[in-house]
């Protein structure tokens, strides 16, 4: 009876998480692999109830479908995390692809033609095993690139991943202990190795859809962060941030006394673009020409996206002349690597105006004043020569 009670709970646990994880996805679309991450862990879920009526149903249905779904539904989690963490060309869902064919087939052979308990938990903690290292790998090495990528994720803590980090790492432990302790050739639902796997299901589920949840809170939190500090569009610097290191910068170079050269940049085939080919190619068209720009910079210049289709870049310690080096720079560069979309090739058509201070004129807000009337004036200069 207990054990009856045991897997009405895993049914109850595996909807209830279940349905949390598919609402929580639905809550957070924008956040990719949550979906294949839901329906991972409720095909997971109604394996390991299907594998319960050994002795019940045919062999066929309560051991290879059952093991087939308990398997193959580590496969789409695996994929969701790759997904959530920046790794969606990883190959390793392919691969544990491949060991699940091996593996049924060896299900196959231990069901059917040499049937045999012990080959058969053999060759499920081996896919196991492998299943979780792939999540292992998967969480640790997304962890480290996204640390590297985002600044922001530097100083997060990363609490849901480092739980699905542990509940993996205890998972390759217990399946091979589950692979030591079993006894008998078959699972009745009397077996307290099966109350061992249903307790064990039931915490492994909790946790595991416990801490993909806190994973997207924490995601959220960072794109919030990031949000404040850099544009969402093209990465980059937003304005407001752009005024607090502006500051800082030209607070150093009026006390060693070096120049400082302001340029503001507009593209303006933008609203073109827009207008043909939609607002998506606009900003990928934008996000193209930040990473053109970003390439070009040295590491202390400053670029920031000021407004919808400008931008400006701060250049300490470079006089008129150094300016003309880093226009001449970012003009050759968009011409050399044009944005392509669907067999067209697009460029962004800038105006870059120069503003160069020294010393007691060093004003952040003086300058962009002039660097807007510079930009007007060679806009007006370039309509009156068509």
């Amino acid at each position: 009876m207990q054990d009856q009670y045991l897997t009405i709970a895993l049914v109850l646990v595996a909807l209830i998480t279940g349905t949390v994880l598919i609402v929580n996805w639905a809550s957070n679309r924008h956040i990719p692999g949550l979906l294949k991450i839901a329906i991972g862990l409720m095909i997971t879920s109604f394996g390991i109830l299907l594998l319960g009526t050994q002795g019940y149903v045919t062999p066929f249905v309560s051991i290879m479908l059952a093991n087939a779904l308990i398997m193959g539904g580590h496969i789409p989690v695996v994929m969701g995390l790759a997904g959530f963490w920046n790794q969606e060309r990883s190959r390793l869902p392919l691969y544990c692809a491949a060991w699940l064919v091996v593996s049924m087939v060896g299900f196959y052979y231990f069901t059917f033609v040499d049937e045999s308990m012990t080959g058969r938990i053999r060759i499920y903690t081996a896919m196991m095993v492998i299943l979780y290292l792939a999540k292992i790998y998967v969480l640790a090495n997304g962890l480290k690139i996204e640390r590297k990528l985002r600044p922001v994720m530097a100083v997060t803590t990363s609490f849901g991943a480092f739980i699905l980090l542990i509940i993996a790492s205890f998972n390759v432990v217990t399946e091979f202990i589950f692979m030591l302790v079993r006894t008998t050739d078959v699972i009745p639902v009397t077996d307290q190795n099966y109350s061992m796997l249903m307790l064990s299901s039931i915490v492994t589920m909790t946790i595991f859809a416990f801490g993909v949840i806190i994973m997207t809170m924490e995601e959220l939190s960072v794109e919030y962060q990031e949000n404040a500090i850099y544009d969402p569009i093209t990465t980059i610097l937003n304005h407001r941030t752009f005024l607090e290191v502006s500051n800082r910068v030209l607070g150093v170079a009026l006390r060693y006394t070096k120049p400082v050269s302001l340029l503001t940049i507009e593209v303006t085939n933008l609203d073109t673009i827009v207008d043909e080919f939609g607002v998506r190619v606009g900003n990928e068209l934008l996000r193209h020409f930040s990473l053109m720009t970003t390439d070009r910079r040295r590491n202390e210049d400053i670029l920031a996206r000021s407004s919808y289709k400008e931008f400006r870049m701060l250049l300490p310690g470079v006089d008129e002349e150094g300016c003309k080096v880093v226009i001449e720079k970012i003009k050759v560069s968009l011409q050399g690597e044009e944005y392509v979309y669907r067999g067209k090739s697009l460029r962004a058509e800038i105006v870059i105006s120069a503003i160069t201070k020294r010393e007691e004129e060093l004003q952040l807000q003086q300058m962009f004043q002039e660097g807007e009337v510079d930009l007007f004036r060679i806009k007006q200069a370039m309509n009156s020569s068509k």
